[in-house]
């Protein structure tokens, strides 16, 4: 008999239902019970009866009747199927784009576990490949001009995770009685901020926008065992982060969340490679963040999050000693309207004449809107202050990490630090020859002309 739809009571309705089968379940895993065929019934007749069924239900459900096995090609399988049943249950044309897009963030979990955890071929790789690049393709879908157009105008729901991330790492939690960071765990290619935004009744903006950024950080890492040059693989992997941040940015949640990771002193990547590929790749995402500033539109929050961004790429090729990649970045800085599109706003807010500041530089615009927030001027939600003492923190964290390298060459492969084991090329005279590696990168793939004069450099680096 077909079950009749019923449009979808909210939430707070069915939290006691869905928190009394979360303590069933978590009780009964912890106990070795495997059969929860009656709760996968229960929760897959309730979802099937509603037209809108709320994402705790649908996870709660798939966690349930998720079956990882044991060889890496099968849980590849087991993987890609979990992928297709969640999509299956939101139509992005009728829910919009950041439900549909937040439905996949335990497939991202399971993919960067296996890749961590479990030693994969060649064929492994090629498949979690694949499966990345359909993610990529479904979330670029959702992400049309319609759908986020008609999502913004409407009240952004909240979804509350923290009930459950349990169920999906049930089996780590009972391995470590307990002693695990679950939002950690969950969420793995983030930062400490982002996973504070979502402990708690987060938008769901939010937590598409860190499906976002995990896709996207993870499709590049994979790129790093493609085997090519040095010099190709930062080419490859400019475009390839070009296209994927170019069908991601509609979601302005997405660019807030990858410009805030690039003013962190280190992206979250390290459980995947060694610091010199971390480099590597930040200089690449620096890089394709400046040359979108001519795209960014007129999204106050966007634009000075990318000011500070391009402040913190200039002080990470300094500090590298990067002379190209100084010149690159303040010919991005400077081929952009945005610094002249600050000073209209703010000079269009206050009856104040304050004297324009020198734009040669975003260090000069970011001192003039200290001294005018100090003032009582508020040009945007950011609180500028909070945003330059959070990059001055990055950077004294970046000499520490820096010092602590030096003292990694004195530990043999095979030995572990701080509990961890020793990552290949993390000493730091090997950070400076992959740098030196990114900086032959950037000679080869040119500036388009717009070179800075030696002596200049010489100047800008002092």
């Amino acid at each position: 008999m077909k079950l009749q739809t019923l449009a979808s009571p909210p939430l707070e309705t069915l939290e006691p239902m869905l928190n009394e089968s979360i303590y069933h379940y978590l009780a009964g895993f912890h106990k070795g019970r495997t059969d929860f065929s009656e709760l996968s019934s229960i929760f897959f007749r309730l979802i099937q009866s509603m037209t809108d069924p709320p994402l705790e239900f649908i996870w709660f459900y798939s966690a349930i009747t998720f079956q990882p096995l044991t060889h890496s090609q099968h849980i590849l399988l087991s993987i890609k199927d979990l992928f297709h049943s969640l999509v299956s249950f939101r139509d992005p044309n009728a829910y919009g784009y950041s439900n549909s897009v937040s439905l996949v963030a335990p497939v991202l979990y399971r993919l960067v576990k296996l890749k961590c955890e479990v030693k994969v071929n060649g064929l492994d790789t090629e498949i979690i490949i694949g499966l990345v690049d359909e993610i990529i393709g479904y979330v670029i879908m959702c992400c049309n001009d319609g759908l986020v157009e008609r999502e913004v105008r409407v009240c952004d729901s909240a979804v509350r995770c923290v009930g459950l991330v349990p169920i999906w790492i049930a089996d780590e939690i009972r391995r470590s009685d307990g002693r695990v960071d679950g939002f950690k765990l969950f969420f793995p290619l983030t930062s400490d901020e982002i996973r504070k935004g979502v402990n708690g009744d987060c938008g769901m903006s939010y937590l598409a926008a860190v499906v976002m950024v995990e896709t996207l950080l993870f499709r590049l890492c994979l790129m790093f065992e493609s085997g090519v040059s040095r010099v190709d693989l930062c080419k490859d992997l400019k475009s390839c982060a070009g296209q994927i941040i170019q069908g991601f940015k509609k979601s302005s949640s997405f660019l807030v969340m990858l410009f805030k990771l690039l003013l962190e002193p280190s992206l979250p990547v390290g459980e995947l490679f060694a610091k010199p590929d971390e480099l590597i790749l930040r200089r690449v995402l620096y890089e394709v963040a400046l040359d979108f500033g001519p795209l960014l539109g007129c999204d106050k929050e966007i634009v000075i999050l990318w000011l500070f961004v391009t402040n913190s790429a200039l002080q990470f090729a300094r500090e590298n000693d990067d002379p190209v990649g100084v010149g690159y970045y303040l010919n991005a800085f400077s081929a952009s309207q945005l610094p002249h599109q600050i000073i209209s706003w703010v000079t269009g807010v206050t009856v104040m004449k304050p004297t324009v500041p020198d734009i040669s530089s975003p260090k000069d615009i970011i001192g003039w809107l200290l001294i005018l927030e100090q003032q009582g001027l508020k040009v945007c939600d950011h609180n500028i202050s909070e945003l330059h003492e959070k990059t001055l923190k990055c950077k004294d964290d970046e000499v520490k990490d820096g010092q602590a390298m030096v003292e990694d060459i004195k530990v043999k492969d095979g030995q572990t630090i701080n509990g961890r084991r020793k990552r290949e090329s993390t000493g730091f005279w090997e950070v400076q020859k992959h740098m030196k590696v990114v900086n032959g990168c950037h000679e080869n793939l040119g500036d388009d002309g717009n070179s800075v004069a030696d002596q200049e450099m010489v100047d800008m680096v002092h």
